[in-house]
């Protein structure tokens, strides 16, 4: 089968045919090894840069859980003594303890 470039055809005239051969010569395989290299570039710079964005991330939330974790802890240190307060004072009641009015500085 013959696949010109023009649908007449007329006799004693020579058809061209359609080249299906790429040529590739060496100028062309430096463009297309340039051009791998920068999207193999640009690919290695997204994964960078994405990683550290998540790690940053990474940090405020560890930070965050920090700040949460001492403040928890010293909620913790506060109950324990408000507790104690407590159970100083209802022990001296249960014990038929008074106050001891001496103790406060009369004015």
């Amino acid at each position: 089968m013959l696949v010109t470039k023009s649908n007449t055809w007329e006799p004693g005239f020579r058809k061209r045919t359609i080249q299906k051969e790429l040529k590739i010569g060496p100028m062309s395989i430096k463009f297309i090894t340039i051009a791998l290299l920068a999207i193999a570039a640009l690919f290695y710079l997204a994964e960078s840069s994405q990683a550290s964005s998540q790690k940053y991330k990474v940090m405020q939330l560890q930070d965050s859980k920090n700040q949460v974790e001492a403040s928890s802890k010293d909620l913790e240190v506060e109950a324990a003594r408000l507790k104690s307060l407590n159970e100083i004072k209802n022990s001296s009641q249960g014990l038929g303890l008074e106050e001891n009015s001496s103790a406060t500085p009369s004015q």
